[in-house]
């Protein structure tokens, strides 16, 4: 499978309100409120970017937080539309450059439990399951799956 025709940038506070239209279409059950969105854009440890594509339209975002060696996936998605197209891997992808850049050696995230096909793009790319963590999600309840990948592992790129 070849990658979609995208590029990405990084996102400044003045992107906040994309950020909050996108946080509705991508998580319409439970999206970040505007002071978590302005905090994340605010921290110096975070690095949030947007996705595009060949047309220049923001089709998601993504964000981290590298602190020493270690860093997480702060949230990560794609709108509706443009699911199914590669540009989650693509977004994935670019996170985990910054975090390598940043000097992150592991990489975590969580994810719904119920969420398969993200379960299965992280996977793909290399993550392992560590644990889980019940009810960490609140809107609807549900548990989270830990996930944890070593930035010095290469991926094997096998279809999700």
């Amino acid at each position: 499978m070849h990658g979609p025709r995208a590029s990405v940038r990084r996102a400044e506070m003045d992107d906040h309100d994309l950020l909050l239209a996108l946080e509705q279409d991508i998580f319409p059950e439970d999206p970040w409120t505007p002071r978590m969105l302005a905090e994340e854009l605010a921290c110096p440890f975070s690095t949030y970017l947007l996705a595009f594509d060949k047309d220049g339209e923001c089709l998601g975002y993504g964000g981290v937080k590298v602190v020493g060696e270690t860093t997480d996936i702060m949230t990560i998605g794609v709108v509706t539309a443009a699911r199914g197209r590669g540009f989650g891997r693509f977004l994935l992808a670019e996170l985990m450059r910054v975090a390598h850049e940043g000097g992150a050696q592991s990489l975590f995230l969580e994810v719904r439990s119920s969420n398969l096909a993200a379960r299965a793009l992280y996977a793909a790319e290399g993550f392992h399951q560590i644990g889980v963590i019940r009810r960490y999600f609140r809107n609807p309840v549900e548990d989270a799956v830990s996930m944890r990948r070593d930035l010095c592992e290469p991926v094997s790129h096998e279809p999700a």
